[in-house]
């Protein structure tokens, strides 16, 4: 009983390992593609301040600033749904 229990526990943290390097390639990813944007647009703290004064106006994004601004997001979203598989496997099979 207790080798079919460390067997089982060694599978599950070898899952939780995988989605880990997953997640770490998502984030590097993520940084890359950060750097790559186009740095025109202001940063928040600019508008707190009343630096930005295009915050209003209405502007598409077209070109390469879509395609980053959509693989950001999608990356983003990638993100948060491994932390919380992550977390809910770490929750329920290592108890």
């Amino acid at each position: 009983m207790a080798t079919t229990d460390n067997s089982a526990n060694a599978t599950a943290n070898r899952i939780i390992l995988a989605f880990e390097i997953v997640m770490m390639v998502i984030s590097v990813a993520m940084i890359i593609v950060g750097l790559l944007q186009n740095k025109k647009s202001q940063t928040g703290l600019s508008a707190l301040n009343g630096g930005n004064e295009e915050l209003f106006t209405n502007s598409k994004e077209r070109g390469a600033d879509k395609v980053f601004s959509i693989w950001m997001l999608s990356l983003g979203i990638a993100f948060f749904v491994i932390t919380l598989v992550i977390c809910i496997l770490t929750n329920t099979i290592l108890k």
